[in-house]
């Protein structure tokens, strides 16, 4: 239900709803013969070499539907709405109708609506901008677990990230499984045409595919909603709120310029140059004077007293540098004026030491000649702690060493998101001792590993070494209570160790800033220079749009007790699954990200020479099909999309792309080995006032392949080798943050 509270008296939903039949804001009556919640839809591919018609009427396909709602969403305007949210039960009847059977989901719909005792009421997108949302339907095989910010963040599938914890389904295994239902998935994910797009954009199948899934009983959303509702100005013609200061969006706008996440003067941003240190080469970006250099080198956990002093000597490395004594009694900061000077390292001797939280420190005493790594760890007594190795998350599969509660150690290959599995062990206790709560453990072991589970030290090559730590709430390994990632720099003892400028860092609000833009070929972005990549250019888009925060500069705050009110509905058509007769083939999904990995980019304004109609900004990415694929069970996870054994390569059946109004152009998905164009969208952008077709607002038709009886062109195979290649257009008349170029993708391999 959507009500509007003044004053905290909130107004009736027949308040609401008459409003909105007076501004005509209502979906018209759709003819009867209809059965979509939201009428038809178009596509972008029909097969026009055939006289049939693909029908996206679902009540035509001998399917039935359900609909579930989501827990009320409350805003105030300006407010972002980016959670997971409780979960929810499917329809009784659902849940034991297919308590041990097959739901084959042959699509679904979605709006946004006010609950009333006349019936459901769409809210305009004007007033309630769908940015994105991920949704899941999980079964009596499967839950939803919580997994760690920086390791999804590295996923594929960051975008689907919210402000705070990610949420991912994992499967539960039961004894008395059937092997028939083994490859059959136990969860769905339900986050294709996820955004502003995302009520009149297809989401549906050709006739004999489906997203399948055993015994489904639990719906989970986690919608983006940004609240862009002007209460001063209902209608029928949208009118923009109050804009923050750093709004892009014109005087005359037809859009809310805060659905666009700008950077407002509530964000706070810590930007900081971090430096590193290196014991091979030379530095690729160098510290530049003395007083830089002095406070450099402490930064990496040099000891406090060590002197300064700068120099001229070509018997030293040029720039930056520390020498420190074998024992550790003398150690001195140099900067070294003397261009022509000698490499960094040249010794066999290494130390360093660093701490994550002021929970957990390590420190690192190597002895290359002897092959011989002495590990000081410190953590609290009478909980676990543990470090990984060359890792900023549990996704980068590092080795670990983990400290119970009682000071017994075990070493772990950890695994993504999975506490992995205990290796065999290759330390020794030198010593264990607790003073005041802090448990002190020095442990020994060759710098070499012993198997490839197990890390290898090589400090003249890799001299700053990343690392996570983790903390637990009780003795027993187990989730952790806190964790953090730092980076331990190690400093020769018997050479000079040089300290490089490793670049800027920093964080918004707090939380810290994590950009993983990649390059040519696979982007554009880094080429480009996009502001969306570093920190310090950051000025709008996803990392200052969080849950609960507010986008309007600090001197606003327009209509603060009015809040509105109302539910994301989805309706869910189905048909049964027969495992004897089997019809449906599942659809596993496969996606990429034009912007590659960032998740989002800003389309800059167009220099002040190009004409209108050539203000256009285009990215690109190049990438085979088989970076998309994920080789787990499908039946295990969202994201799986089984071994490749035996198969060539994928039919693709769905490839629908995900971008923002007001700009985006049009998006191209291209076999780059042929020339072939596999999709192109071209948004059916909204012109009118009533809903669905809001003026500025758009549907993105997805590409489909079936049957060219059913009006499709038949499925495109494309080998594991196929290189692809997609080309994203926006309008760029003015500025805009945070847009997306996204391909979410359906196939069978084969």
């Amino acid at each position: 239900i959507i009500q509007r509270s003044v004053g905290g008296e909130r107004a009736s939903t027949m308040e609401s709803l008459v409003v909105l039949l007076l501004l005509g804001l209502l979906p018209c009556a759709w003819p009867a013969d209809l059965h979509n919640m939201n009428g038809l839809y178009a596509i972008s591919n029909p097969n026009k070499a055939t006289s049939a018609e693909f029908s996206t009427d679902y009540g035509k396909k001998n399917a039935e539907y359900f609909d579930v709602y989501s827990p009320p969403i409350r805003t105030r305007y300006g407010e972002v709405f980016w959670t997971m949210m409780d979960p929810v039960s499917l329809p009784d009847d659902i849940v034991k109708r297919f308590a041990n059977k097959t739901m084959a989901v042959i699509g679904y719909e979605t709006d946004q609506v006010m609950k009333t005792e006349q019936g459901d009421v769409s809210v305009p997108i004007t007033w309630a901008y769908n940015h994105h949302y991920v949704s899941y339907v999980t079964g009596s095989r499967s839950k939803l677990v919580r997994a760690d910010r920086e390791e999804y963040m590295r996923n594929a599938f960051s975008y689907l990230y919210t402000h705070t914890d990610f949420w991912v389904p994992a499967d539960i295994a039961l004894e008395d499984d059937p092997p028939e239902i083994a490859l059959i998935p136990k969860s769905q994910l339900f986050s294709e045409g996820n955004g502003g797009e995302f009520r009149k954009s297809f989401h549906g199948y050709p006739t004999g595919y489906a997203q399948l899934i055993y015994a489904p009983d639990t719906f989970h959303i986690s919608p983006m909603q940004i609240d862009t509702h002007n209460r001063d100005h209902p209608g029928p013609a949208y009118v923009p709120g109050p804009q923050p200061k750093a709004s892009q969006a014109p005087p005359d706008a037809k859009y809310s310029g805060i659905l666009e996440c700008p950077c407002t003067d509530r964000i706070k941003k810590d930007i900081r140059t971090v430096y590193s240190a290196l014991t091979k080469g030379a530095c690729p970006t160098a510290v530049q004077n003395a007083s830089e250099c002095f406070a450099a080198a402490r930064s990496i956990g040099t000891p406090s007293n060590a002197t300064t002093q700068s120099v001229s000597d070509k018997s030293l490395p040029a720039g930056c540098s520390v020498v420190r004594s074998p024992e550790d009694v003398v150690s001195k900061i140099l900067f070294n004026t003397e261009s022509d000077g000698t490499s960094c390292g040249g010794g066999s001797l290494y130390s360093g030491q660093a701490s994550v939280l002021r929970k957990v420190t390590m420190r690192l005493d190597l002895n290359a000649h002897a092959d011989e790594a002495q590990i000081t760890l410190s953590g609290p007594d009478g909980v676990w702690f543990g470090v990984g190795f060359d890792a900023s998350a549990m996704s980068d599969l590092p080795y670990a060493i983990i400290i119970n509660g009682s000071g017994q150690v075990m070493e772990r290959k950890l695994a993504d998101h999975d506490p992995g599995k205990q290796i065999a062990t290759s330390v020794t206790i030198l010593s264990n001792t607790v003073v005041k709560g802090v448990r002190t453990i020095v442990l020994n072991r060759t710098m070499k590993g012993v198997t490839a589970d197990h890390y290898t030290f090589s400090p003249a090559v890799e001299s700053s070494l990343p690392f996570i730590s983790a903390v637990g709430s009780g003795p027993a390994f187990a989730y952790h209570k806190f964790k953090g990632a730092a980076t331990l720099s190690l400093t020769a003892l018997d050479g000079a160790t040089c300290v490089c400028n490793a670049g800027i860092q920093g964080s918004i609000n707090g939380i810290p800033f994590h950009k993983d833009c990649w390059d040519e070929p696979k982007g554009d972005l880094v080429r480009q220079k996009n502001p969306t990549c570093w920190v310090d250019t950051y000025v709008g888009g996803l990392r200052c749009c969080h849950h609960g925060w507010i986008l309007l500069d600090q001197d606003q705050n327009p209509w603060e007790n009015q809040t509105d009110e109302y539910h994301m509905k989805f309706r869910f058509w189905f048909q049964e699954y027969n495992p004897e007769e089997p019809k449906h083939e599942n659809l596993v999904r496969i996606f990429w990200e034009t912007e590659v990995w960032s998740t989002e980019y800003d389309i800059p304004i167009k220099q002040p020479d190009v004409m209108p109609e050539d203000a256009l900004h285009e990215i690109q990415s190049h990438w085979k099909v088989g970076d998309m694929l994920h080789d787990c069970d499908p039946g295990s996870a969202f994201d799986c999309t089984g071994p490749r054994t035996n198969k060539t390569g994928i039919n693709l059946i769905y490839a629908g792309g995900h971008c923002h109004a007001p700009s985006c152009y049009t998006m191209e998905l291209w076999n780059a080995d042929n020339g072939q164009l596999l999709c192109r969208h071209d948004p059916i952008y909204g012109n009118g006032t009533e809903i669905f077709n809001e003026d500025g607002y758009l549907a993105l038709p997805p590409c489909l392949w079936g049957s060219k009886e059913e009006g499709l062109t038949e499925p495109i195979f494309l080998s594991f080798d196929t290189n692809l290649m997609s080309i994203k257009r926006n309008n760029n008349t003015y500025g805009h943050y945070g847009d997306m170029a996204l391909w979410q993708m359906r196939g069978v391999l084969v």
